[in-house]
C-alpha cells in the first residue's frame, strides 16, 4: 500500500514538473516570438504579456518592458527633435529665397537697362556679375535645405511616369554648361539622339543630374565623362571623373547629410546635393551609386563613377 502511494505522489510530483516545464518552453517560446515581432517594428508601442503565470519570468519581463519604454520614449523625443529641425530649415529656406529672389530681379533688370546705354561702367558690370554668381550660389544653397527637408519629411511629391532620360540629360548638360565651362574640364558625352524611356519623375530626374553636375563642377580634376546604357530591363546613365580631393574612404560617407571631405569645404557646398539625388532616385525607384574605377597612387588620383540605374519603360 505504502508503495502505492509513494508510485501516486511521484507521478503526480512528476506530472506537476513535466507541465511546469513545458508550460515555461511555451511561455518562452511565445515572448520570443513577441521580441521578434518588436525588433521588426520599434516604432509601434508594444510590450512584452507573460502567456503564464510564473514569478521568476514576470520579473524579467517587467525589466524589458522597462527598457523597451525608455526606448519608446527617446524614440519620440528624436522624431520630435528631427520634426522641429526639418521645419527650421524649411523656415530659414523660405526666409532667404524671397530676398534672393528680389535681388535677382532686380540685377537682371539693372543690366538689361545698362545694356540699352552707350557707356558702360565695366567696375560696376563686373561687381554686378559677382553679385549675381554670388547670389545663384546662395539660392542653390537654399533649394538644396528645402529639398532636403521636404524629402526628410515625406512632403517631396512626385508624378512617377515615362520620362525621356536622354532628352532631359542633353537639356539638362545644356543648361548647366557654363558651370562645367568655368571648371576646364574635358568634357566627353555619349548620349543618344534618340529617345531613351525611363520610369521616373521629369523634375526630380533634373534634380538629380544638376547636383552631379554640380559635383563635378566641384571636384573634377580633368576630364568629365557622361554616357547612357540601356540594358534589358534598365536604362544606366553614368557621370565618371577623375579627382584629387575624395578617396575610397570617402566613398562610403559620400551620400551622407552634410558630409564633406575637409579639402573640399571651401567649394560652396552644403553636404546636401548628393543625399537629396540619391534621396529622389530611391523615391522614383531607382538606385545612386557611386565607385571607385581607377586609382592611381603615385598621382594621388582616383577615378569615380556616379551611376543611376532606372527601371526601362
Amino acid at each position: 500500500m505504502a508503495y502505492i502511494i509513494l508510485f501516486i505522489i511521484a507521478v503526480v510530483i512528476g506530472g506537476y514538473f513535466t507541465f511546469r516545464y513545458f508550460s515555461l518552453v511555451y511561455a518562452i517560446g511565445k515572448v520570443t516570438r513577441e521580441l521578434d515581432d518588436i525588433q521588426q517594428d520599434l516604432t509601434q508601442n508594444q510590450i512584452l504579456h507573460l502567456p503564464l503565470p510564473c514569478r521568476q519570468l514576470g520579473r524579467l519581463l517587467s525589466s524589458f518592458n522597462v527598457t523597451l519604454e525608455e526606448i519608446q520614449k527617446e524614440r519620440q523625443k528624436y522624431a520630435k527633435r528631427e520634426k522641429e529641425f526639418q521645419k527650421q530649415i524649411e523656415n530659414i529656406s523660405h526666409d532667404l529665397r524671397t530676398p534672393l529672389t528680389v535681388i535677382l530681379g532686380y540685377l537682371k533688370l539693372i543690366k538689361k537697362s545698362q545694356s540699352n546705354q552707350i557707356t558702360v561702367n565695366e567696375e560696376l558690370e563686373e561687381a554686378m556679375d559677382i553679385i549675381r554668381h554670388k547670389a545663384e550660389s546662395m539660392k542653390n544653397l537654399v533649394t538644396q535645405f528645402y529639398d532636403f527637408s521636404r524629402l526628410n519629411a515625406g512632403d517631396y511629391e512626385l508624378s512617377l511616369g515615362k520620362v525621356d532620360v536622354s532628352r532631359t540629360l542633353r537639356e539638362s548638360l545644356m543648361g548647366n554648361y557654363q558651370i562645367l565651362e568655368q571648371t576646364h574640364l574635358e568634357i566627353d558625352i555619349d548620349i543618344p539622339e534618340r529617345p531613351i524611356w525611363g520610369s521616373g519623375d521629369e523634375a526630380a530626374l533634373e534634380r538629380i543630374f544638376l547636383n552631379l553636375f554640380q559635383n563635378a563642377g566641384r571636384y573634377a580634376e580633368t576630364f568629365l565623362y557622361i554616357s547612357i546604357k540601356e540594358y534589358e530591363r534598365n536604362v544606366s546613365v553614368s557621370f565618371i571623373n577623375d579627382t584629387q580631393i575624395l578617396s575610397e574612404d570617402d566613398l562610403s560617407h559620400l551620400f551622407e547629410r552634410f558630409y564633406m571631405q575637409n579639402d573640399s569645404r571651401n567649394q560652396g557646398g552644403t553636404g546636401l546635393g548628393l543625399t537629396v539625388a540619391k534621396s529622389l532616385a530611391e523615391e522614383m525607384g531607382a538606385t545612386l551609386n557611386v565607385t571607385i574605377l581607377d586609382k592611381n597612387s603615385a598621382k594621388d588620383k582616383s577615378t569615380i563613377c556616379f551611376e543611376l540605374c532606372m527601371k526601362k519603360i
